[in-house]
Order: structure tokens, then C-alpha cells, then sequence
């Protein structure tokens, strides 16, 4: 998508070392000046001391979320990444069995209002 958009992690990690090794080597690969460019926003993403994924800048523009996402799905546990953009679209991804699925969201017409 690549605008300004929030990013909302709804799954917990299930393998934190595995996770830790592969944001601690891309660190290495920036600092080298050898990371592609999804590392990058890979880097935006950090683990805090209970194992969930936070990242310091929720309001991002993220080019390659599909890249990255691919690579935290078989560390993660099953639920939902998420983004809303600033013009309130919505596109994301849900995580089953290590795999990463992409979401699809449409409005529906659901029960009637009434007092």
C-alpha cells in the first residue's frame, strides 16, 4: 500500500528467541548497509520483556508488510496483523498454523437499528 497507515498486532509470538535472532540480524544487516529494503521496516518492530510485538512508530507508511509478514508468520501464534490507513481502509493479514493468509474485509448489511 505504502501510505500513512496504524499497524495493530492481534497474535502473540510463540518462538521470542527465533524472533529476537531475526530482528537482532537485521539490525546487523542495516548496520552493514546490506539489508533489503523490507528489513527495514522489519526494524520498526520491536519485542518487548513479555514477548509481544510493538513498534515505537504505529503510524507508518509500510511498503512491503506481505514481505515481512511472511517472515514472523511461523514465529507467531494464530490471530490477526492488522492496518488502517489514513483514509480508513483496511487490509491485513491472519495468521493460522504458522501461515500468513491475507484478510478480506467488506461491509454487509447487518441486523436493522432500533430502539
Amino acid at each position: 500500500m505504502g501510505y500513512y497507515s496504524s499497524l495493530n498486532f492481534e497474535c502473540n509470538v510463540k518462538n521470542v528467541e527465533m524472533l529476537k535472532g531475526l530482528l537482532a540480524e537485521v539490525k546487523l544487516k542495516i548496520a552493514s548497509g546490506i539489508a533489503e529494503d523490507w528489513e527495514y521496516e522489519l526494524d520498526l518492530l520491536g519485542l518487548d520483556e513479555d514477548g509481544y510485538i510493538y513498534t515505537d512508530d504505529g503510524y507508518a507508511k509500510w511498503y512491503y508488510d506481505e514481505k515481512w509478514v511472511l517472515r514472523l508468520a511461523p514465529l507467531l501464534e494464530d490471530g490477526n496483523i492488522e492496518f488502517i490507513g489514513e483514509d480508513s481502509e483496511r487490509w491485513g493479514y491472519l495468521i493460522e498454523n504458522g501461515e500468513a493468509y491475507v484478510c478480506t474485509y467488506e461491509k454487509t448489511k447487518g441486523e436493522l437499528l432500533t430502539e
